[in-house]
């Protein structure tokens, strides 16, 4: 802090990290097994399964070396953003809004 930066503490960005499985966040994982097994249900193919484990995989991974929480915030987006698709039908109204 001498010259002026920042500086981070590596316990503190250990800490602050979410849980991950194979360099993934544990959410991108279930939701890369949740794909791949509707998708092997689907076709029944093994070489396709194979093939598209570590193309799943490594864009998980990407995604999460650059930003851990992204399915966190992706999640939370989609339950405090969803916008109706046809509320010019309900008098720009949101139609499956609880209140």
């Amino acid at each position: 802090m001498a010259n002026g930066r920042l500086e981070s503490d590596p316990l503190f960005l250990g800490l602050t990290r979410p849980a991950m499985a194979f360099g993934v966040t544990y959410t991108w994982f279930l939701v890369e097994v949740f794909v791949l097994v509707i998708y092997f249900i689907n076709t029944s193919d093994f070489l396709g399964l194979f093939l598209a484990t570590p193309i799943l995989h490594g864009i998980g991974y990407f995604i999460c070396a650059k930003e851990p929480r992204f399915m966190d915030m992706l999640i939370i987006k989609g339950s405090r953003c969803m916008k109706c698709k046809n509320a010019r039908f309900h008098g720009n109204t949101q139609s499956f809004d609880l209140y």
